[in-house]
């Protein structure tokens, strides 16, 4: 035993290992089987020693504090996610027609959709559709089909499509928007670039969520960012998570941001995709106001019980809230005896339990007095 100690330091020397070069756990393993140190040294951070090891007989070991013994989930297979999801994935052709200085001339389109209803209802960007005036459908099974408007929304930058012809068609269902996290593992699908052959599959993780961004004169919330590649032909495509299901549509590319790319999220997709093939518009309750969330100094500063609710910062003239004598700097924490605690909170309540020229009462703080006021809430312009 002592010889072969003895050959193991050697031949760690001959390596040009040394004591001094060597820190951390796992390198203390290394410095003990090369011999490095002796039974009466006091071991590296991390190491221990048991009896026998001090008397020589065995090696240290890691301390158990430094080894896990859970085994991270095992993650499904992409091929497998999009298997379930590609049926209903679709490519989107366009045709149009553009004036110019020589005329007017044909303008051709395309980009990516996906189906959410068996009846064909086709999900897709609003600038993807935007000027045309003829749309066609391939689906993932080799047909080619024609399609029709039903509504769109360039403040969300979405549309849905109707497929002409009878189905059942294959669909793909939303996630959760409250489930998705920062992290997590999403596929990007779509018909990128329009190359034939079928949709261009990439992955990637949610970077952030909530993003606000602008493009132009126009700013898009609600978008969720991600690091999967999103190419040109890919916008209208689903963003896709483990499990199959649409966290967002997949919108806008940022060239010169190392591939970072943006989708719209579920939160906000859903209940625009439900009213446009419900009414084919947007038609959501509007109280009329701009917020923001009380922050801890506020809530401090205002003397509020909690730190929940919005507060005011503006009320625009002629709105539903203006005609309540809502005021800026008011502090909203319920509707109809619904708990406002965010900004999230008052768009969903806007969004799926009140309806246009519904009267609510509104709950909210000012001077530190806790008022009620009743508004009667009016379409949001679009």
């Amino acid at each position: 035993m002592g010889v072969r100690r003895m050959s193991l330091s050697r031949g760690c020397e001959a390596l040009g290992w040394r004591r001094s070069l060597l820190v951390g756990p796992l390198l203390g393993l290394l410095m003990a089987s090369c011999g490095l140190f002796d039974a009466g040294d006091t071991p590296p951070p991390g190491v221990t020693a048991s009896d026998e090891a001090v008397n020589g007989a065995a090696a240290p070991v890691l301390s158990p504090s430094l080894v896990s013994t859970t085994l991270a989930p095992a993650l499904p297979s992409v091929a497998d996610v999009v298997a379930l999801v590609r049926p209903a994935v679709v490519s989107i052709a366009t045709v149009g027609t553009r004036a110019d200085f020589f005329g007017t001339r044909p303008r051709v389109g395309g980009g990516t959709g996906f189906i959410v209803t068996e009846e064909g209802h086709v999900v897709t960007n609003f600038h993807v559709i935007e000027g045309s005036e003829r749309v066609q459908i391939a689906t993932d099974d080799g047909r080619t089909l024609e399609a029709e408007l039903v509504g769109h929304d360039p403040r969300t930058d979405l549309a849905v499509l109707k497929i002409k012809e009878d189905g059942p068609f294959p669909t793909v269902t939303f996630a959760d928007p409250d489930a998705v996290a920062v992290g997590d593992w999403v596929i990007a699908i779509g018909n990128a670039l329009g190359l034939p052959g079928g949709p261009t599959v990439t992955v990637g993780v949610v970077g952030a969520l909530e993003r606000t961004l602008r493009v132009g004169h126009s700013y898009f919330g609600d978008l969720i960012q991600t690091d999967a590649a999103i190419n040109d032909g890919n916008s209208g495509g689903p963003l896709v998570s483990m499990r199959g299901e649409v966290v967002g549509v997949n919108t806008i590319v940022v060239s010169s941001a190392q591939g970072i790319g943006f989708s719209v999220g579920s939160f906000t997709t859903v209940p625009v995709v439900r009213s446009i093939i419900n009414s084919g518009r947007v038609v959501w309750p509007w109280l009329g106001v701009s917020v923001e969330e009380v922050s801890a100094t506020l809530a401090l500063e205002m003397d509020l019980p909690s730190r929940g609710g919005v507060v005011l910062a503006y009320v625009w003239p002629d709105s539903p809230a203006n005609e309540a004598n809502l005021r800026e700097g008011d502090v909203v924490v319920a509707m109809n005896g619904s708990p406002v605690g965010d900004v999230r909170d008052l768009q969903r309540l806007l969004r799926e339990q009140f309806r246009v020229d519904q009267q609510v009462m509104v709950e909210l703080f000012r001077d530190g007095k806790r008022l009620e006021a009743p508004v009667t809430l009016g379409e949001m312009p679009r």
